[in-house]
């Protein structure tokens, strides 16, 4: 993708298209994430990320000033994975999504995980969390994020994230029927 020409030209526009490329590359594997997560197919997962890129680099210049233009980003990723969520009818989520989602948190679930059932029930607790939830268990535990990273992510304070971290857990073990869905990562 490239930038819009009206802005890039010279110097100055190869700038914009080497950041450009540098934040894609930084930050294309979060919104994959999410994107899969919630769509729970590789193919549309891709498409939906080459829209989100070609979003921003239709308003590249504008998104760097933003404070945080990584959250600008997330917010414009969730934007259209809720588009897409809400276009389509359900899809049956791919075996090797599904496998990630929860080889990830078997990590965390040390053994809290006893049948498939219980996996189902996982995955299914996963997407029925609030965005600010779901959100948060996406980045740190399918990607391994630092609550300070995540936090960036989002626009919000580390004390929201860690707060959004702990309802997530809450809510996720309550569903699992276990007194509590260890964080397993300490300060990450």
């Amino acid at each position: 993708m490239t930038i819009d020409n009206r802005v890039s030209g010279g110097d100055a526009g190869l700038r914009l298209e080497l950041t450009y490329a540098a934040f894609c590359e930084t930050h294309e594997p979060a919104w994959h994430a999410l994107a899969l997560t919630r769509i729970g197919n590789r193919d549309d997962a891709a498409l939906l990320v080459r829209a989100v890129k070609g979003d921003l680099a239709r308003c590249w210049p504008q998104v760097l000033r933003f404070e945080e233009p990584a959250a600008y980003a997330w917010r414009l990723a969730n934007r259209h994975v809720s588009d897409w969520v809400a276009g389509e009818e359900p899809v049956a989520v791919e075996a090797v999504t599904f496998a990630a989602v929860i080889g990830a948190f078997n990590q965390v679930a040390k053994g809290l995980l006893r049948s498939e059932a219980d996996e189902v029930r996982l995955y299914a607790a996963i997407l029925e969390l609030p965005d600010r939830q779901r959100d948060v268990v996406i980045l740190r535990y399918l990607l391994g994020l630092h609550v300070k990273v995540i936090a960036a992510y989002l626009g919000r304070p580390v004390a929201t994230v860690h707060s959004n971290l702990r309802h997530a857990r809450e809510r996720l073990a309550r569903r699992l029927g276990v007194g509590e869905l260890p964080d397993g990562g300490g300060e990450l």
